[in-house]
Protein backbone atom coordinates (compact mmCIF):
# COMPACT_ATOMS: atom_id res chain seq x y z
CA UNK A 1 0.00 0.00 0.00
CA UNK A 2 1.49 3.49 -0.95
CA UNK A 3 2.10 5.87 1.81
CA UNK A 4 -0.83 8.48 2.03
CA UNK A 5 0.36 12.38 2.82
CA UNK A 6 -2.02 14.09 4.37
CA UNK A 7 -1.05 17.84 4.97
CA UNK A 8 -4.38 19.05 6.61
CA UNK A 9 -7.10 18.32 9.16
CA UNK A 10 -9.55 17.55 6.61
CA UNK A 11 -7.51 15.79 4.21
CA UNK A 12 -6.53 13.35 7.58
CA UNK A 13 -9.79 12.92 8.50
CA UNK A 14 -11.01 11.86 5.01
CA UNK A 15 -8.45 9.14 5.02
CA UNK A 16 -9.13 7.96 7.89
CA UNK A 17 -13.14 7.84 7.54
CA UNK A 18 -12.05 4.93 4.57
CA UNK A 19 -10.24 2.57 7.10
CA UNK A 20 -11.78 -0.51 7.37
CA UNK A 21 -14.64 -1.18 9.96
CA UNK A 22 -12.43 -3.17 12.64
CA UNK A 23 -8.90 -1.52 11.70
CA UNK A 24 -7.03 -0.47 14.95
CA UNK A 25 -4.96 2.68 14.40
CA UNK A 26 -1.55 2.86 15.96
CA UNK A 27 0.00 6.41 16.51
CA UNK A 28 3.69 7.72 16.03
CA UNK A 29 3.66 11.25 17.19
CA UNK A 30 7.27 12.50 15.92
CA UNK A 31 8.96 16.34 15.55
CA UNK A 32 11.04 14.81 12.81
CA UNK A 33 13.95 13.96 11.73
CA UNK A 34 13.50 10.36 11.55
CA UNK A 35 15.75 8.50 13.07
CA UNK A 36 16.12 4.53 14.73
CA UNK A 37 14.50 5.75 17.88
CA UNK A 38 11.04 6.47 16.02
CA UNK A 39 11.63 3.54 13.84
CA UNK A 40 11.28 1.00 16.69
CA UNK A 41 8.04 2.67 17.55
CA UNK A 42 6.56 2.43 14.17
CA UNK A 43 7.99 -1.05 13.84
CA UNK A 44 5.97 -2.46 17.01
CA UNK A 45 2.80 -0.54 15.35
CA UNK A 46 3.10 -2.45 12.07
CA UNK A 47 4.24 -5.67 13.93
CA UNK A 48 1.11 -5.46 15.67
CA UNK A 49 -0.47 -4.78 12.58
CA UNK A 50 -2.14 -1.08 13.24
CA UNK A 51 -3.05 1.04 10.65
CA UNK A 52 0.53 3.10 11.56
CA UNK A 53 0.28 7.09 11.39
CA UNK A 54 3.06 9.04 11.84
CA UNK A 55 2.78 12.89 12.26
CA UNK A 56 5.01 15.27 11.97
CA UNK A 57 4.95 18.70 14.01
CA UNK A 58 7.19 20.70 15.61
CA UNK A 59 4.90 22.21 18.27
CA UNK A 60 5.86 25.85 19.38
CA UNK A 61 3.97 25.25 22.92
CA UNK A 62 6.48 23.26 24.24
CA UNK A 63 9.62 25.33 23.66
CA UNK A 64 10.41 27.87 26.18
CA UNK A 65 12.72 29.43 24.47
CA UNK A 66 12.13 30.62 20.97
CA UNK A 67 16.24 30.13 20.01
CA UNK A 68 15.44 26.58 20.61
CA UNK A 69 12.60 26.34 18.42
CA UNK A 70 14.44 28.15 15.59
CA UNK A 71 17.52 25.78 15.68
CA UNK A 72 15.31 22.24 16.03
CA UNK A 73 16.27 20.04 12.86
CA UNK A 74 13.99 19.34 10.29
CA UNK A 75 14.56 17.46 7.20
CA UNK A 76 10.66 16.79 6.11
CA UNK A 77 12.30 15.08 2.66
CA UNK A 78 14.62 13.07 3.81
CA UNK A 79 11.85 11.99 6.37
CA UNK A 80 8.97 10.96 3.94
CA UNK A 81 11.92 8.58 1.82
CA UNK A 82 11.98 7.13 5.36
CA UNK A 83 8.78 6.49 6.39
CA UNK A 84 7.95 5.31 2.71
CA UNK A 85 10.80 2.86 3.25
CA UNK A 86 9.27 1.11 5.94
CA UNK A 87 5.78 1.63 4.87
CA UNK A 88 4.23 3.89 7.15
CA UNK A 89 0.30 4.14 6.37
CA UNK A 90 -0.29 7.54 6.82
CA UNK A 91 1.96 10.67 7.39
CA UNK A 92 0.41 13.92 8.83
CA UNK A 93 2.28 17.71 8.35
CA UNK A 94 -0.19 19.97 10.18
CA UNK A 95 0.61 23.64 10.25
CA UNK A 96 0.79 25.58 13.44
CA UNK A 97 -2.49 27.52 12.33
CA UNK A 98 -4.33 24.19 11.63
CA UNK A 99 -3.42 23.10 15.53
CA UNK A 100 -3.39 26.65 17.24
CA UNK A 101 -5.50 28.48 15.16
CA UNK A 102 -6.01 32.75 16.05
CA UNK A 103 -7.07 32.85 19.06
CA UNK A 104 -5.96 29.64 20.73
CA UNK A 105 -6.31 29.43 24.80
CA UNK A 106 -6.51 26.30 25.68
CA UNK A 107 -3.70 24.34 27.31
CA UNK A 108 -3.72 20.94 29.23
CA UNK A 109 -2.45 21.43 32.72
CA UNK A 110 -0.73 18.66 35.32
CA UNK A 111 -0.40 19.87 38.56
CA UNK A 112 2.02 17.29 40.47
CA UNK A 113 4.62 15.96 38.31
CA UNK A 114 5.06 18.42 35.50
CA UNK A 115 7.47 20.54 37.14
CA UNK A 116 9.80 18.12 38.24
CA UNK A 117 12.65 17.25 36.01
CA UNK A 118 12.57 18.72 32.51
CA UNK A 119 9.52 21.01 33.78
CA UNK A 120 11.46 22.80 36.76
CA UNK A 121 13.51 24.01 33.76
CA UNK A 122 11.37 24.53 30.91
CA UNK A 123 8.30 26.26 31.83
CA UNK A 124 4.74 25.01 30.47
CA UNK A 125 6.60 22.61 28.94
CA UNK A 126 4.73 19.55 29.62
CA UNK A 127 1.62 21.37 29.33
CA UNK A 128 2.38 22.03 25.57
CA UNK A 129 3.59 18.45 25.21
CA UNK A 130 0.02 17.10 27.55
CA UNK A 131 -1.88 19.67 24.95
CA UNK A 132 -0.60 18.55 21.23
CA UNK A 133 -0.85 14.80 22.65
CA UNK A 134 -4.06 15.29 23.57
CA UNK A 135 -5.43 17.15 20.87
CA UNK A 136 -3.67 14.81 18.30
CA UNK A 137 -5.07 11.75 20.57
CA UNK A 138 -8.88 13.35 19.65
CA UNK A 139 -7.79 13.85 15.89
CA UNK A 140 -6.53 10.54 15.13
CA UNK A 141 -8.67 8.50 17.58
CA UNK A 142 -6.09 5.69 17.44
CA UNK A 143 -6.32 2.32 19.64
CA UNK A 144 -2.81 2.62 20.93
CA UNK A 145 0.10 5.38 20.67
CA UNK A 146 3.88 4.91 21.04
CA UNK A 147 6.00 6.51 22.94
CA UNK A 148 10.14 6.22 23.69
CA UNK A 149 11.38 5.79 27.12
CA UNK A 150 13.91 8.16 26.45
CA UNK A 151 11.84 10.82 27.06
CA UNK A 152 10.59 9.05 30.51
CA UNK A 153 8.73 12.01 31.82
CA UNK A 154 7.12 12.56 29.23
CA UNK A 155 5.54 8.63 28.85
CA UNK A 156 5.06 8.91 32.09
CA UNK A 157 2.34 12.17 32.00
CA UNK A 158 1.32 10.73 29.06
CA UNK A 159 -0.08 7.51 30.87
CA UNK A 160 -1.14 9.64 33.58
CA UNK A 161 -3.76 12.16 31.33
CA UNK A 162 -5.02 8.95 29.39
CA UNK A 163 -5.85 6.97 32.93
CA UNK A 164 -6.53 10.85 34.59
CA UNK A 165 -9.10 11.45 31.52
CA UNK A 166 -10.35 8.42 30.84
CA UNK A 167 -9.19 8.46 26.97
CA UNK A 168 -9.39 5.02 26.15
CA UNK A 169 -5.72 4.97 23.98
CA UNK A 170 -3.07 2.43 25.16
CA UNK A 171 0.15 3.55 25.48
CA UNK A 172 3.00 1.58 24.45
CA UNK A 173 6.69 2.80 25.72
CA UNK A 174 9.46 1.88 23.60
CA UNK A 175 12.92 1.42 25.09
CA UNK A 176 15.81 4.06 24.85
CA UNK A 177 17.52 3.29 21.70
CA UNK A 178 21.19 3.71 21.63
CA UNK A 179 23.79 4.36 19.01
CA UNK A 180 26.95 2.06 19.04
CA UNK A 181 28.25 4.45 21.59
CA UNK A 182 25.21 4.20 24.15
CA UNK A 183 24.56 7.52 23.76
CA UNK A 184 20.68 7.59 23.25
CA UNK A 185 18.83 8.42 19.48
CA UNK A 186 17.99 11.85 19.26
CA UNK A 187 16.90 14.53 17.30
CA UNK A 188 18.91 17.06 18.46
CA UNK A 189 21.95 14.63 17.99
CA UNK A 190 22.10 16.29 14.39
CA UNK A 191 23.18 19.54 15.74
CA UNK A 192 26.33 18.62 17.04
CA UNK A 193 29.75 18.12 15.73
CA UNK A 194 31.90 15.44 16.05
CA UNK A 195 33.97 16.79 18.86
CA UNK A 196 30.33 17.28 20.61
CA UNK A 197 29.60 13.94 20.14
CA UNK A 198 32.08 12.21 21.27
CA UNK A 199 31.31 14.47 24.93
CA UNK A 200 27.94 13.42 24.48
CA UNK A 201 28.66 9.86 24.74
CA UNK A 202 30.32 10.13 28.08
CA UNK A 203 26.47 10.52 29.55
CA UNK A 204 25.90 6.69 29.11
CA UNK A 205 29.46 5.34 29.39
CA UNK A 206 29.18 6.88 33.33
CA UNK A 207 25.52 6.60 33.99
CA UNK A 208 25.31 2.93 33.37
CA UNK A 209 28.05 2.55 35.80
CA UNK A 210 25.72 3.11 38.38
CA UNK A 211 23.88 -0.46 38.76
CA UNK A 212 27.44 -1.03 40.22
CA UNK A 213 28.25 1.45 42.74
CA UNK A 214 27.29 0.82 46.46
CA UNK A 215 25.53 3.81 47.68
CA UNK A 216 23.44 3.80 50.59
CA UNK A 217 21.69 7.52 50.11
CA UNK A 218 20.57 8.79 46.69
CA UNK A 219 22.20 12.23 47.09
CA UNK A 220 25.61 10.79 47.79
CA UNK A 221 25.41 8.69 44.62
CA UNK A 222 24.13 11.77 42.48
CA UNK A 223 26.90 13.71 44.09
CA UNK A 224 29.22 10.81 42.68
CA UNK A 225 28.23 10.78 39.41
CA UNK A 226 28.15 14.80 38.78
CA UNK A 227 32.08 14.85 39.78
CA UNK A 228 32.48 11.83 37.36
CA UNK A 229 30.17 13.56 34.25
CA UNK A 230 32.26 16.61 34.44
CA UNK A 231 35.76 14.76 34.63
CA UNK A 232 34.48 13.75 31.50
CA UNK A 233 34.07 17.06 29.72
CA UNK A 234 30.34 17.66 30.65
CA UNK A 235 30.43 20.63 32.84
CA UNK A 236 26.90 21.86 32.18
CA UNK A 237 24.71 19.66 33.97
CA UNK A 238 21.19 21.15 34.71
CA UNK A 239 20.30 18.38 36.64
CA UNK A 240 20.72 15.09 37.69
CA UNK A 241 18.57 12.94 39.97
CA UNK A 242 17.64 9.52 41.00
CA UNK A 243 13.70 9.35 41.05
CA UNK A 244 10.98 6.17 41.46
CA UNK A 245 10.11 4.77 37.54
CA UNK A 246 6.15 4.29 38.99
CA UNK A 247 5.92 7.59 40.93
CA UNK A 248 9.08 9.83 39.71
CA UNK A 249 9.30 10.44 44.15
CA UNK A 250 12.83 11.65 45.23
CA UNK A 251 13.59 8.58 47.31
CA UNK A 252 16.52 8.98 50.38
CA UNK A 253 17.86 5.79 50.36
CA UNK A 254 19.27 3.56 47.41
CA UNK A 255 17.05 -0.11 48.10
CA UNK A 256 18.10 -2.68 46.31
CA UNK A 257 15.49 -4.36 43.75
CA UNK A 258 13.23 -1.02 43.68
CA UNK A 259 12.17 0.46 40.49
CA UNK A 260 14.64 3.29 40.51
CA UNK A 261 16.34 5.25 37.56
CA UNK A 262 18.75 7.95 37.39
CA UNK A 263 17.86 11.16 35.19
CA UNK A 264 19.85 13.47 33.22
CA UNK A 265 19.37 16.63 31.31
CA UNK A 266 22.88 18.44 30.07
CA UNK A 267 24.40 20.93 27.68
CA UNK A 268 26.76 19.71 25.06
CA UNK A 269 27.85 23.10 23.57
CA UNK A 270 24.61 24.16 23.87
CA UNK A 271 22.80 21.29 22.92
CA UNK A 272 20.32 19.90 25.33
CA UNK A 273 20.70 16.44 25.91
CA UNK A 274 18.32 14.08 28.36
CA UNK A 275 18.41 10.97 29.22
CA UNK A 276 17.37 7.63 31.78
CA UNK A 277 18.58 4.96 33.38
CA UNK A 278 17.41 1.90 35.54
CA UNK A 279 19.72 0.90 38.27
CA UNK A 280 17.86 -2.09 39.27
Amino acid sequence: MQTIIARSLLNLKKNLKNLKKNQKVGLVPTMGCIHDGHLELIKKSKKLKYFTVVTIFVNPAQFNNQNDLKKYPSQEKKDLEILKKYDVDLVFFPKAKQMYPLGYSTYIKEINFSDILCGKYRKNHFSGVLTIVLKLFLIVKPYAAFFGEKDFQQLFLIKKMVKDLNLGVKIIGIPTVRDSNGLALSSRNKLLNAKGLDIAKQIYLNIKKIQYLDYKYAKDLELYLKKKLKKSGLNDIEYLEIRNSNNLLHPKKVVKGKTLRVFIAVYVDGVRLIDNYKLN
